[in-house]
């Protein structure tokens, strides 16, 4: 898991609990408009209810005082009466109701009036009456009973209206009997708190929003002429007010003062364009609602905090697990440094999109050494060392890490191999002052391997290939005790591809048969024909690609591979002979080199008896050539096995004579038939005339010296006919090179060599 799973993994337990919390927000919101929706329709429903029922009294109040007064239109008998009379029984009947002023107008416009203080006033003409007292009059006149609108009477002194009903002789009307009323008979009506439970106060209003009657207990003490004045209602909810005016319609509307919300209500009372205005506190007309809704937003705010709480402390944990899991995932554990895994993370887009970079591995030599001699504590405070003079170093864009014990990998921004040098050697120069123990001087010594990305030749190259490279470098840097600084390069790759196919394929080929005999004559000098072969081998891979011995031989001796390729050589030399006997082909004698490694096998010798066997060849007609460095270790034992070999009938070479260290001593002590002279000898030739005396002076005692121990004598690399003549005048027995033959397959040496019947 990387550090992107994890942070995608962070943020989407975070989006989860974000959502969560937006989920409770919206069901708390939903629970809130419902209740609130419900709160509202609770008011609205309340306030309209009381507010009729209002209407209802005041009407109630009026039809009664207008039946009181149609009643007492009809005691009286205008017609007999006289006016005294007449207005005596006016000021009779008004003071037992709650009319402030009577009077009765005839139809010829005037009329008799008293008021509550016992004042009669005659002959009153209707055109001198207040023009609301008047309309009302002339409506009685027609028959209709008749409520003025409120106006202020300077006499009374106070807010009135009046009462017109049709007086009738016989079945016509003969005139109007009105009453005036004050206003306050209206606002004890609506100063009833009975039915809001002391909540809501009623205004009585004119249909254009004049205040015509207002609440002595109310919500906004300022003294207003209109509803619309003070701004206390919205500029929105005052239009809707006047469209339900104009229209005669109730109309539900609010306003908010000094913090609280008011509920408005409208209700038409049927008279005079007369509106009831209730203003009602919301919360105090649904407080139980009001109430739940509260604690359901407590509730809400409640949980919303413990979930944000929630979503802290768990981020926190979160994050701090995450940067655990990151700092266990990315980074070692014992310097501090990134891991191999991040490093990779971090570099591959560099080197997989560019070759602008060097990848570096730095190792300490003898880190075992330094972990046995000072224990682990001073080789665990050096590896923190390294790191620290590492990250010194390095620049921004630049990465390293810290991979298993003491290796450690740089990626640097450089491809200049002068600068690179130079950066590396600032680093392992500082690690070398280190001092492990104030008791011992020993110097850190540290090597490393660079492979630049401007010199791999890859079409896509890839952190992978390039940390194969870089250890290949940084294996070769180990072995070499000069350079601490290997910079790999494309020979190397090349040495390397080859060795990995070498090893990864060797034992397939060897079952695929793969391993191809090839032969070399070696031409007898006496006769001039040929008097013999040597075995060697050709990798000759399924696609037909030939790997040359120089490239696997080497890889061979040092893995033991030699062993196997050897005895099947040696097999294939049999089968050759066998093949040429089955033809009837008079068989040469054919050479085949033998390993150190094969020579001192335990079983070697049973193994060669047993190949002689299974082919029924003559064990003649093989000679094994060794090397003298055999005989550097233990010259006995040596010519112990070289006598059972020759024994079963094999022939014994020293191949390679004067190519290294030779020494005549050992010559003369092994019990060998033959001797090859390197081609060290002829190569040595061509430098000036006095060394080429020398040389044929040396060649002549040796071959002599064969000669005396009866051994023949065979001379390697013969190229030119100067040599061939140099050769044969020494009196050597056999040449071999490519002045004869280069190596060629079995099958081509048989057709150009083996025509000869036994």
């Amino acid at each position: 898991m990387d550090e992107r799973t994890l942070q995608k993994r962070l943020r989407r337990i975070t989006v989860y609990v974000i959502i969560f919390g937006v989920a409770i927000i919206a069901a708390g919101g939903l629970i809130s408009a419902s209740l609130r929706r419900a709160l509202q329709d609770s008011v609205d429903s309340r306030i309209e209810s009381a507010t009729e029922q209002y209407r209802i009294n005041l009407n109630r109040r009026m039809d009664a005082d207008l039946q009181t007064l149609n009643t007492l239109a009809g005691f009286f008998q205008f017609g007999n009466m006289d006016i005294d009379t007449f207005a005596q029984g006016l000021l009779a009947s008004y003071k037992d109701n709650n009319y402030i002023r009577m009077g009765y107008f005839g139809k010829s416009g005037t009329g008799i009036r008293v008021t509550l203080d016992a004042q009669i006033d005659m002959s009153v003409s209707v055109d001198d009456l207040n023009d609301n007292v008047a309309a009302v009059v002339r409506e009685a006149w027609d028959g209709q009973e008749g409520i003025s609108y409120i106006y202020s009477d300077p006499d009374l002194g106070e807010d009135v209206f009046a009462y017109a009903v049709p007086v009738y002789a016989g079945e016509e009307v003969a005139g109007a009997l009105v009453a005036s009323v004050s206003t306050d008979v209206f606002a004890r009506v609506l100063e009833d708190k009975t039915a809001f439970n002391g909540q809501g106060y009623l205004h009585l209003i004119s249909g254009s929003g004049s205040i015509l009657i207002r609440s002595k207990e109310r919500v906004i003490l300022e003294k207003l002429d209109t509803i619309y004045d003070g701004r206390y209602i919205s500029q929105q909810e005052q239009e809707k007010i006047r469209m339900a005016l104009e229209a005669g319609e109730n109309c539900f509307s609010n306003f908010t003062y000094e913090g609280t919300t008011y509920q408005i209500y409208l209700e038409p009372l049927g008279v005079n364009d007369w509106y009831l205005f209730c203003v009602q506190n919301m919360h105090g007309v649904a407080n139980t609602i009001y109430q739940l809704m509260m604690v359901l937003r407590v509730i809400t705010a409640i949980i919303l905090l413990l979930l944000l709480v929630f979503i802290l402390f768990g981020y926190r944990i979160l994050k701090q697990s995450n940067r655990r899991l990151i700092r266990m995932a990315y980074y070692d554990p014992l310097t501090g440094a990134y891991n191999m895994d991040k490093f990779i993370q971090e570099t591959s887009s560099i080197v997989n999109d560019s070759h602008d970079y060097s990848l570096v591995a730095m190792n300490v030599r003898q880190f075992k050494f330094i972990n046995e001699i000072f224990g682990n504590r001073q080789a665990d405070q050096l590896l923190c060392h390294i790191k620290d003079v590492i990250g010194q170093y390095v620049e921004a864009g630049e990465f390293y890490c810290r991979n298993s014990a003491d290796m450690f990998f740089i990626l640097l921004r450089e491809t200049d191999r002068q600068r690179i040098k130079d950066r590396l050697k600032g680093i392992m120069d500082q690690i070398d002052r280190y001092a492990i123990s104030n008791n011992q001087d020993y110097r850190v010594r540290m090597y490393c391997g660079v492979v630049i990305g401007t010199d791999v030749d890859e079409k896509e190259p890839s952190l992978q290939k390039s940390m194969t490279h870089v250890m290949f470098a940084v294996d070769t840097a180990r072995t070499s005790a000069k350079n601490n600084i290997w910079f790999y390069d494309i020979h190397l790759h090349e040495d390397e591809i080859l060795e990995n196919y070498v090893e990864t394929h060797m034992q397939q080929a060897l079952e695929n048969g793969e391993f191809k005999l090839y032969l070399q004559p070696k031409m007898d000098l006496h006769t001039g024909k040929i008097g013999g072969a040597e075995a060697l081998v050709r990798w000759i891979t399924d696609s037909g690609r030939i790997i040359y011995p120089g490239q696997f031989i080497p890889l061979f001796e040092k893995n033991g591979f030699c062993v196997e390729l050897d005895m099947y050589m040696v097999e294939r030399v049999c089968i050759q002979i066998r093949e040429w006997l089955d033809k009837g082909k008079r068989p040469i004698r054919l050479s085949v080199n033998q390993s150190k490694l094969l020579f001192y096998e335990a079983d070697y010798i049973s193994n060669m008896k047993n190949l002689i066997d299974t082919y029924q060849i003559p064990a003649d007609l093989i000679t094994l050539e060794i090397l003298e460095g055999l005989a550097l270790e233990n010259v006995d034992e040596l010519n112990e096995k070289i006598g059972r070999l020759k024994d079963i009938g094999f022939k014994i070479s020293m191949d390679d004579f004067g190519s290294g260290y030779s020494s005549l001593n050992t010559l003369a002590s092994l019990n060998i038939d033959e001797l090859k002279l390197d081609r060290v000898f002829l190569m040595r030739l061509k430098s000036s005339e006095e060394d080429d005396d020398r040389q044929r002076i040396i060649m002549r005692e040796i071959v002599e010296l064969a000669q005396k121990l009866n051994m023949t004598t065979v001379v390697e690399g013969v190229e030119t006919e100067e040599n061939e003549i140099l050769i044969k005048s020494l009196e050597c027995d056999f040449g071999q090179g490519y002045y004869y033959s280069q190596p060629i397959s079995a099958k081509d040496f048989s057709k150009k060599y083996m025509e000869t019947d036994i």
